[in-house]
């Protein structure tokens, strides 16, 4: 997964020394699964690093192979500031963007 820099400066300033941003899926929403971005303190045995950025981590094999490929971002405009996730080419996102097609 590319986690663009101004996540990781933004997880920088959120994430105290230990903690990690694990990055999953549940089901749910009109593409059949949501993204979902938890802050935990310490890394379960079935978590998995993403190469070169220490403190995220894929919550399970489901979530890296559906995922690894995406971007994570962060975006600030007027109004709103968070965490935005493009899919991956080939993984089809819902039309209010909140949600993929597994």
């Amino acid at each position: 997964m590319i986690v663009t820099g101004s996540a990781k400066q933004r997880l920088t300033d959120i994430l105290n020394k230990g903690e990690y941003l694990q990055v999953g899926l549940k089901g749910g929403g009109c593409g059949g699964a949501t993204l979902e971005l938890t802050r935990v303190d310490s890394m379960s045995s079935i978590a998995l690093s993403i190469t070169g950025i220490t403190n995220v981590i894929f919550a399970d094999k489901t979530a890296q192979i559906y995922l690894i490929e995406g971007t994570l971002d962060y975006v600030e405009d007027m109004l709103t500031a968070s965490f935005v996730f493009k899919p991956p080419l080939g993984i089809e996102s819902c039309g209010c963007g909140a949600s993929i097609k597994l």
